[in-house]
């Protein structure tokens, strides 16, 4: 799966300290109808700050952030870089092909460009400004330049490449504020809000793109990979369910939950279903994972090919093997279940497999 982030980065000087950003932050948030909320359980947006103490700069993500041009990231970043009188870099990257940094100091004027790889068909021709604006804030302005004219495999290098330069962490660059676990809870400080009042969230909706009609097969894998067709939600279910299941006449074993498909450092977690009996007498098997990340909908706009290959990139399921009797392989059921949308024991945008039951 490509890199997709957009976050900021802003320098630190006499004016700008964890507590002060903190403040303005909140500030900003409330401004604008949010809610702060005391943990994630109850979160629909999360902000975050990094601040390494090896580092020049002080980094913010979160989820309100999506900069696709100057445009959007201006609309951020200069108020920040006005009130602390400081230097703000914007980054983004989509889906690791196309990747820029904004550099604003208000006070300065400063409106530095820095761009690496395609944009998607369609989107707005990146811009081009002298690579100058970024001499007073880089230790090497030389190889500074040849960073940026290098052809990188992914876009996301222009980010890591430059950190040195700019003395940055690395760890910064790609810095997002629901992906933290190794960076140093000392370092991090994240707020947690709710929507605006009025305000409705777009919910998940689990959709099988390649529905197989083939019936489990002993000790051959199969497998039950879905898309998110609906908003970003976090927290996911597979249940397996079937006659089969209350005498074991089926075994599901070595079950393994995947994710990001597409990347190189594809994420397979073995899981252990729970046998469960209902309040109807059935029984099933289930697993779930409160903390899961479901990636929002692939936005429908892009080109077709692109759009598949996002589709693939960002599927999620379940890989399985049966044993036993085979006569009973045809009634292996699979629920691929968002917790978001679970409201008193009922699941809604689900995605369900079964051979002989195709929705």
């Amino acid at each position: 799966m490509g890199l997709f982030l957009s976050n900021l980065h802003i320098k630190k000087n006499s004016n700008v300290s964890v507590s002060k950003l903190k403040a303005f932050l909140l500030t900003d948030m409330i401004s604008k109808g949010y809610t702060q909320v005391d943990d994630s359980e109850n979160a629909e947006i999360i902000a975050a700050i990094y601040a390494p103490e090896n580092s020049e700069w002080i980094s913010v993500s979160s989820d309100c952030y999506n900069f696709n041009d100057d445009h959007d990231t201006k609309i951020v970043a200069e108020p920040i870089s006005e009130k602390f009188e400081t230097d703000v870099i914007a980054m983004s990257c989509m889906d690791s092909d196309y990747a820029f940094m904004h550099l604003i100091n208000h006070s300065e004027k400063t409106d530095g460009w820095v761009n690496s790889g395609s944009p998607y068909e369609g989107m707005k021709l990146p811009r081009r400004t002298s690579a100058s604006r970024w001499k007073n804030i880089v230790s090497d302005f030389d190889k500074f330049k040849e960073i940026i004219k290098e052809d990188n495999i992914f876009a996301e290098d222009v980010f890591f490449g430059t950190a040195e330069l700019l003395n940055m962490d690395k760890d910064q660059c790609v810095f997002e504020a629901d992906r933290t676990e190794e960076l140093d809870d000392n370092c991090l400080i994240k707020l947690y809000f709710s929507l605006p009042a009025g305000t409705k969230k777009a919910l998940p909706k689990l959709h099988i793109d390649l529905y197989d009609l083939c019936p489990c097969k002993a000790n051959v894998n199969s497998v039950v990979f879905v898309n998110n067709i609906g908003g970003r939600s976090k927290g996911v279910a597979v249940m397996f369910t079937g006659d089969y299941i209350e005498n074991d006449d089926v075994v599901i074993y070595d079950v393994t939950f995947e994710s990001d498909y597409g990347s190189e450092k594809r994420k397979c977690v073995p899981i252990t279903l729970e046998k469960r009996k209902r309040a109807d007498g059935k029984y099933v098997l289930w697993w779930a994972d409160k903390n899961f990340q479901i990636p929002p909908a692939v936005n429908p706009n892009l080109p077709l090919m692109k759009r598949m290959n996002l589709q693939f990139k960002k599927q999620f399921g379940v890989r399985f093997f049966v044993k036993g009797n085979p006569e009973k392989f045809r009634d292996v059921e699979v629920y691929i279940i968002p917790l978001e949308n679970v409201h008193d024991g009922y699941a809604e945008g689900y995605a369900r497999w079964n051979v002989q039951k195709r929705p």
